[in-house]
């Protein structure tokens, strides 16, 4: 069990410090972009909005990927190693293709249905355009790093990631101010400097995963492959169903409350970049959770299963938790970085409150959900979600918020209402399932 414990660790830290990193950067240009205008903040908070449905997808995507590659590497199948990876790549190329197409074709309607009116959504199309357009290069590099991370080399994603960041941080300041003799961009530049740092990081990751276990080998178009037949995307597709049943419950959710107002609306968009922390603990250990569960599954160890679950849930219980009291308890300061507007505070201290007493919940919800994927139940998630979001989260949201006049209360205590019926129907299953 010791050993299951260092293993773990050393596939979950480099994923935690991976997603701090790019959570900072997120933060920073949250930032950055707060120095053009509310309106600015607004504008990127709903193209980050559709981003999250793009990325639920992509994340999906991987997680099949992760899962059935480690479950091969468990059961000892180094012949379906190869076609394996090989069509991972493929299916990235094709779903990161189709997306980047509908966006720039259909960037005006997508906002405008999510309630962008004038000046947000001018700037909302000209950053939705630059950042989704290029949505290829999103799902390569979170595939190829998952890749990169299943074949026994945790902290290389983590250290192409560090590069990408600086990048991306760098490219964002010169194109959005306009440094060093470039125009002066806006949001537009935000977007253009983000796009450059993920092609960078594209490159780095193909290169890295060529001297692993799991490097591209043969014709990448081989017509041997049967992509849409494969092992791949009959795990990913109830997974996508679980992700963008979540992210599309959010973009309604956000529906609900831009009718508050502008100011409430970037106030809950602060709350929800800061309190983006709290989650990553969770993340981090689901991910390493996800790798070493799927291997033990594919050797049959229902004790290692167990031991890694409980392990990853006590741990990133605690620490969220520590976390989100920290962050809660220096929130006005964080707060600041963004704006002086009452509204805007006041809305994004009830999303970190929120956040803060939540975390031991969301853990549970996280960790069950990767437990239960990386041993092939990706269905019970997804009806999960399924209920839980459309039925209570945005059922009582709009009850509580708009019905009964409680506004962004309102939305967040049917937020913790929804994490509570996921977290005891996950638990159940994975418990079901493990004794069966």
């Amino acid at each position: 069990m010791k050993k299951n414990s260092k293993e773990l660790i050393n596939y979950a830290l480099p994923a935690v410090f991976e997603n701090i990193l790019q959570t900072t950067v997120g933060f920073v240009d949250s930032v950055l972009i707060a120095k053009i205008s509310l309106v600015a903040v607004s504008a990127v908070s709903l193209v980050n909005g559709v981003m999250a449905v793009y990325q639920a997808v992509f994340i999906a995507l991987a997680v099949a990927v992760i899962t059935v590659v480690s479950s091969i590497t468990g059961e000892k199948q180094t012949d379906k190693l190869s076609e394996t990876v090989r069509t991972a790549i493929v299916l990235s190329l094709v779903v990161g293709g189709i997306f980047s197409v509908m966006s720039l074709l259909f960037s005006y309607p997508i906002l405008l249905a999510l309630g962008a009116k004038g000046a947000v959504l001018s700037q909302g199309i000209i950053f939705l355009r630059v950042v989704a357009g290029t949505s290829i290069l999103m799902v390569l590099m979170i595939v190829l790093g998952q890749l990169v991370r299943s074949a026994g080399q945790p902290k290389l994603p983590l250290m192409i990631n560090i590069v990408v960041n600086i990048l991306n941080f760098i490219f964002d300041v010169i194109l959005i101010f306009g440094l060093f003799g470039f125009p002066k961009l806006g949001i537009l530049g935000a977007g253009i400097g983000t796009a450059l740092a993920r092609l960078v990081g594209v490159v780095m990751l193909v290169l890295t995963l060529q001297k692993t276990s799991h490097r591209i080998e043969g014709n990448l178009f081989s017509g041997k492959l049967h992509i849409f037949k494969s092992e791949i995307v009959k795990r990913a597709l109830p997974i996508m169903g679980e992700r963008l049943m979540m992210r599309l419950g959010d973009i309604v959710i956000f529906v609900i409350i831009i009718v508050y107002g502008t100011d409430v609306f970037a106030g809950n968009a602060i709350g929800e970049t800061i309190t983006a922390y709290n989650y990553l603990p969770a993340f981090g250990f689901a991910t390493g959770a996800s790798i070493l569960i799927a291997r033990a599954f594919g050797q049959k160890n229902k004790a290692e299963i167990s031991s890694l679950t409980k392990k990853s849930f006590v741990i990133t219980a605690i620490l969220s938790t520590i976390l989100g009291g920290i962050i809660f308890a220096i929130s006005p300061v964080f707060i600041s970085f963004f704006t002086d507007n009452a509204t805007a505070i006041s809305a994004a201290r009830i999303v970190i409150f929120i956040s803060f007493i939540s975390e031991p919940i969301v853990s549970g919800v996280i960790i069950y959900t990767a437990a239960l994927q990386a041993m092939g139940d990706a269905k019970t998630p997804f009806y999960a979600t399924l209920i839980g979001m459309w039925t209570i989260r945005i059922g009582v949201a709009w009850g509580l918020g708009t019905g009964l006049g409680f506004g962004l209360w309102g939305v967040w205590i049917a937020t913790v209402l929804d994490n509570i019926f996921r977290f005891f129907v996950l638990k159940l299953r994975y418990e079901r399932r493990l004794k069966n």
